[in-house]
């Protein structure tokens, strides 16, 4: 395969017809147990998602893995109090770690068919030593 090759065949694929395009989405979480407020802190992300279905997904999934409430979620066009607001994006955990991590690109496990996505190189090469059993020099990328 010729370097050309190889350089478009990672590329994503052009958008067609049948492509859901991403809409932004806010979501309201609340801490009941909060270190700092003794009622539960509440606070507001945003992310993106191509639906509904997959904006709950990512809402009750984050949900799970941070231990908190889900208030409310909606498509952030029909959200008017917040249209001119810059609100954080929703964070990342993780799969070494389990620190939170605000990056818009995670960088996902450079293994076949695992789904693991990391804050740093240091803990994919920790996690590929660990999981995959890959030694150190074949893991720098």
């Amino acid at each position: 395969m010729k370097y050309h090759e190889k350089i478009t065949s990672n590329r994503k694929n052009i958008a067609s017809d049948d492509d859901i395009p991403l809409e932004k989405w806010l979501v309201c979480y609340r801490n009941p147990v909060s270190k700092k407020h003794p009622g539960g802190s509440v606070f507001i992300r945003q992310f993106y998602a191509a639906g509904f279905y997959e904006a709950y997904d990512i809402v009750l999934t984050y949900a799970e893995n941070m231990n908190i409430e889900v208030m409310w979620f909606r498509e952030k066009r029909s959200c008017e109090p917040f249209l001119n607001y810059d609100v954080p994006e929703l964070e990342s955990l993780c799969t070494y770690c389990n620190k939170k991590f605000n990056d818009l690109e995670p960088m996902p496990c450079s293994h076949g068919g695992c789904n693991a996505e990391f804050c740093s190189r240091q803990c994919m090469e920790n996690h590929l030593a660990l999981r995959h059993k890959v030694r150190e020099k074949s893991a720098h990328i």
